[in-house]
């Protein structure tokens, strides 16, 4: 029986989120300090592509996944809020929403692992 790895990918996307998280509490910190540049961490899509994870078939007439590159998209830059005249740009605004973001992932995150723990138990008892 193969690993299932949606428990890690969920687990990895937890401790990114956690970070994310420390982050934002870091900028909110320093909202007040002259000259701190606000930061973030990088999506977690990058962090799975980095991983390489690959889709893998048990039989050979299964649909084998695609060649085309995923890498067609570009990143648009969205700072459109303002940098005050201490040169600090944290905005307490920003970083809220960004918490609030978090959150939302955190819950969804919790329900499906939860879903999928429930469906294993329920495969595991026929």
């Amino acid at each position: 029986m193969s690993s299932i790895y949606l428990f890690d990918i969920a687990s990895q996307r937890n401790q990114w989120l956690s970070l994310r998280q420390e982050t934002i509490t870091s900028n909110i910190a320093h909202a007040n300090t002259p000259g701190y540049a606000a930061r973030d961490v990088q999506p977690f899509e990058a962090v799975l592509q980095s991983e390489q994870l690959a889709m893998s078939t048990s039989d050979p007439s299964h649909v084998a996944q695609s060649t085309r590159p995923l890498n067609d998209a570009t990143e648009t830059s969205e700072d459109s809020w303002q940098v005050y005249g201490s040169g600090n740009s944290v905005s307490i605004e920003k970083e809220l929403v960004k918490a609030g973001e978090i959150n939302n992932a955190f819950s969804l995150s919790n329900g499906v692992i939860k879903a999928f723990h429930r469906m294993l138990l329920t495969s595991a008892k026929g």
